[in-house]
């Protein structure tokens, strides 16, 4: 299981936000690019990024500053935020992304997103965000009517690979993830799931390694390590 870094960014600077919520944010650095350096130096195999401007203006905004992430690290990294169109996620993967992160698009435009990944294959990654039993997008501002587990079936369907899923309720807030919710999401679905939201604790890390589901492929982690609640090499080592 892989333990997966958060490096989210408003206005080039490194940010958690609670619950989804633009008006709770906290800076933790003005570098980004250090951000990334020390979590591969501290055994980070994977990183994830977000441009959180992106994700609310429905176009990248961080380009960039994510691109000189990239080249600046040897491990690879999955960009989400405000990828709408076939040409942006050309765009970073030609850079060496490794894989490319949507949300909105998935849900808006069924047709269009399927050509994205009848192209792009598995570099396709669909992150379903929830609040409650609804599915968010639009950088988490906007509810929609479906429901989480139709549309992580719905994906597989289409023949993506891979889905980050967050339950919006507890991300950003240090309580903990719903393991039971997870769990369901697991035994419905055959393919790789990353989880998100919540994490607090090497305990934590506990609970989900021993759910012993071969399709959890890792577990994406923010404000507990910016906030020193989690030690990166102390998760990667419980993560195995």
């Amino acid at each position: 299981m892989l333990i997966i870094p958060a490096i989210d960014i408003i206005e080039e600077k490194v940010v958690r936000l609670e619950q989804g919520d633009f008006n709770k944010e906290k800076v933790y650095s003005n570098e980004p690019i250090e951000v990334a350096k020390s979590w591969e130096k501290k055994g980070a195999k994977f990183l994830h990024i977000v441009d959180l401007d992106g994700a609310k203006a429905g176009k990248i905004k961080n380009a960039k500053l994510i691109v000189k992430i990239i080249e600046a690290v040897k491990i690879p990294c999955e960009i989400g935020g405000g990828l709408r169109d076939a040409s942006d996620i050309a765009y970073f993967l030609k850079k060496g992304a490794a894989r490319a992160v949507l949300g909105t698009r998935a849900f808006e435009d069924t047709e269009y997103f399927e050509k994205l990944v009848f192209k792009f294959k598995e570099r396709i990654v669909v992150s379903v965000d929830f609040s409650g039993n609804k599915v968010v997008k639009k950088g988490w501002q906007e509810k929609t009517d479906l429901e989480p587990m139709d549309v992580i079936r719905k994906m597989q369907k289409i023949g993506i690979k891979t889905i980050v899923v967050t339950d919006i309720s507890v991300d950003g807030t240090l309580m903990g993830p719903k393991i039971e919710r997870l769990k369901e999401i697991l035994s419905t679905v055959d393919i790789s799931v990353i989880a998100s939201g919540g994490i607090a604790s090497l305990e934590d890390i506990k609970k989900l390694k021993e759910i012993k589901n071969k399709n959890l492929e890792g577990v994406i982690i923010g404000k507990a390590l910016y906030e020193g609640k989690i030690d990166l090499q102390e998760a990667i080592k419980i993560a195995g």
